[in-house]
């Protein structure tokens, strides 16, 4: 009796132990908001000398295939520009966004 209950025990535990598997999630992206007051001296100390006058909106923290960025949201009255940095805080490039709206004619059937 004790060694069918010992054998059913290790066949058990051996089933149990060969059915876990570990779960990879594979790191697409991941965006996660920044405290402005967090951002780095290179960062603001760039917007501060080349982009005088713009007001930091929104500051994002991006991960893409374990790749660091960082992605600045600056506003100046209607222009909205994004700046890109790197991992090191290093300047990547400047998206310009073209806020103006255009009107669409109706067109009379």
């Amino acid at each position: 009796m004790k060694k069918s209950l010992l054998i059913l025990l290790l066949s058990v535990s051996a089933l149990v132990g060969k059915s876990q598997t570990n779960i990879v999630i594979k790191d697409k992206w991941d965006r996660t908001p920044i405290q402005i007051a967090e951002l780095k001296k290179p960062i603001t100390e760039l917007i501060i000398k080349d982009y005088a006058g713009f007001i930091i909106n929104q500051a994002t923290r991006v991960v893409i295939h374990n790749i660091i960025t960082y992605e600045i949201i600056i506003v100046q009255g209607t222009t909205t520009d994004t700046l890109i940095f790197d991992q090191n805080y290093s300047f990547v490039r400047a998206i310009a966004h073209d806020d103006t709206s255009k009107t669409v004619k109706k067109i009379k059937q």
